[in-house]
């Protein structure tokens, strides 16, 4: 069996509300009312498909359609599919120079999982079955309902949507230009919700090492149960004496492109709860390594976004305990993951099993 032909499209999909976080708002961006989803599908010699995808928000899409068409794609042509190691290497090296992280590694992804997505086909069996098979569903908790444009009542009305279906709680979004209006509004949803309510955190970058470390203890107070991308991602050792000082566990690994950053941070132990993003650090081939480095250091890993593909990880690896809800790309597909009793259920059918319909794509694909 060998690839015979690669296709590859973006489609521009909306969101359900308008998005402010700090990594957007201010003077780095402005609310984001889409999300960019390159799409690829392989196809095999003997008629096999196998279809994958990755993210961009604000900006990038067309330049991971660029690096998928023009320098990764074309290696690929004539060789095995199940030989996803020995591929990722290849694809990996033969651009390591122009992209260790970044543009290069997320246009991979998209390719990655297609490799997997055959795979599974290949075996018969969906891939978290491949992976290890630990559970047939995760817990998750809601992420698309505390954006720094919506109001407190706007905030408690998506949690209550998402408490209703037994999620485990809810992630807030902080980071205004004046930190005290974050503690107000989380003091606020805390008496609102009680005090057993999970709630979550996430600053996405936006302070530095003193305001950190003032929010990390007002949140601390406020019973959150993690303090997300509290500094810059580059700051290891920052976080490092932040995690040393505070009791509030401190989550992060979103914005992190590769197993060997998310290495300096546990070796630093500058990080509780790792939440990889399966786009970001080049698919799920590495993903499963970083994984068990968290796994050897005893952190559990929370995966960023891409809950359609990570609840295989979820699913099949103990390290991976829990998802986060955030159906960015969930119209995308035409039976995507759902949500029982607060737990995304894999998908039992071979491959990844997620089709991306013809309606979808002529709706939703960019010229």
């Amino acid at each position: 069996m060998i690839i015979k032909t690669i296709e590859s499209y973006l489609l521009e999909l909306p969101l359900a509300r308008p998005i402010v976080a700090a990594i957007t708002s201010g003077d780095r961006g402005a609310a984001c009312n889409t999300i960019l989803m390159p799409v690829v599908r392989i196809a095999t010699d003997d008629g096999l498909i196998g279809e994958g995808f990755a993210w961009a928000i604000g900006a990038g899409g067309k330049t991971l359609l660029t690096a998928i068409r023009e320098d990764l794609g074309p290696i690929l042509i004539g060789e095995n599919p199940l030989d996803n190691e020995r591929l990722w290497e290849t694809l990996y090296w033969k651009t390591q120079a122009v992209g260790r992280v970044g543009v290069i590694p997320q246009a991979i992804s998209a390719l990655d999982l297609a490799l997997w997505d055959i795979k599974g086909k290949v075996c018969g069996q969906p891939v978290f079955k491949l992976l290890g098979g630990m559970r047939d569903s995760a817990p998750v908790y809601g992420s698309d309902g505390g954006w720094l444009n919506m109001s407190v009542s706007e905030i408690l009305s998506a949690s209550e949507v998402y408490l209703n279906q037994g999620m485990r709680g809810i992630k807030i979004k902080v980071g205004h230009e004046d930190p005290g209006i974050d503690r107000q509004r989380i003091d606020e949803i805390r008496r609102a919700l009680g005090d057993d309510v999970w709630i979550a955190v996430d600053a996405n970058q936006k302070w530095d090492f003193a305001t950190a470390l003032k929010m990390g203890r007002e949140f601390e107070q406020l019973g959150c149960a993690w303090y997300e991308e509290p500094m810059t991602c580059e700051d290891v050792h920052g976080h490092a004496r932040l995690a040393e000082k505070l009791d509030i566990p401190i989550a992060l690994g979103e914005t992190l492109g590769s197993l060997h950053e998310i290495n300096a941070y546990l070796r630093a132990d500058a990080v509780d709860i790792v939440q990889p993003d399966i786009t970001r650090v080049g698919g799920l081939t590495p993903f499963l390594k970083i994984a068990s480095i968290c796994h050897a250091a005893h952190r559990p890993v929370e995966p960023h976004l891409m809950m359609e593909a990570s609840v295989h990880l979820a699913c099949g690896l103990p390290a991976v305990v829990g998802l986060e809800y955030m159906p960015w790309l969930t119209r995308a597909f035409a039976e995507p993951p759902v949500v029982e009793n607060g737990r995304l259920s894999a998908p039992t059918t071979p491959g990844l099993g997620l089709n991306i319909t013809p309606e979808t794509i002529e709706q939703y694909r960019l010229a």
